[in-house]
């Protein structure tokens, strides 16, 4: 079964946030870790898009803070069909105007950690403050034997901000017509970091 790294869809016409409110400001980071933040977590909290990027709202909102935020309709199906564990943490979201969309959104904070990267066959940076931590991949390589069967959707304990999401699980998103989220080939992921091949022209 493939693996695909769950990525943001560039498409310029959708809106993006870039900073979290003021009251989650400070904690965040949390949201990338894989461990709970509803005992925290504000009611209420408001996501403002980001000024110089496009205005439509997709199911999965692309981000610059490393967590997921997903619609009701992305919410439903990873509830009915992913097995995994995770928080839905409600959230708001202001558009360019300062209107406050009527539709219901969540952070979708996922408890499930699989440390599987296999080192000998992956290329990667090691994070300086947190050497358990991979800061940076150039390329990614799963060690399978180490994701367990039922595993569709989990963070990569190496880099907890990283959701990985098995082929059956991606397709049945992508079919339900999903939006705001890339399921790319492992193989090229981290690809922009490695360095160009020189040729003699």
């Amino acid at each position: 079964m493939n693996y695909h790294p769950w990525t943001d869809d560039r498409n310029d016409s959708y809106a993006w946030i870039s900073d979290s409110p003021e009251e989650v400001e400070a904690k965040d980071y949390i949201l990338t870790k894989g461990t709970s933040a509803r005992d925290w977590f504000p009611s209420g909290a408001i996501f403002d898009f980001a000024p110089n990027k496009g205005i439509k709202p997709a199911d999965s909102i692309p981000n610059f803070l490393g967590f997921h935020i997903v619609s009701e309709k992305l919410k439903q199906l990873l509830e009915a069909t992913a097995g995994a564990r995770f928080e839905f943490l409600p959230v708001r979201l202001r558009n360019h105007k300062k209107k406050i969309l009527p539709d219901a959104y969540y952070v979708a904070n996922l408890l499930d950690l699989v440390t599987c990267v296999d080192r000998s066959r992956s290329d990667f940076t090691v994070d300086e403050l947190d050497k358990k931590e991979i800061r940076r991949f150039r390329r990614l390589v799963l060690d399978t034997s180490k994701i367990g069967p039922d595993s569709k959707i989990f963070r990569l304990g190496e880099r907890p901000r990283l959701l990985i999401v098995r082929e059956d699980l991606a397709r049945a998103i992508t079919e339900a017509g999903c939006t705001g989220m890339r399921f790319m080939p492992m193989e090229d992921f981290g690809a922009e970091f490695r360095p160009l091949d020189n040729y003699d022209l």
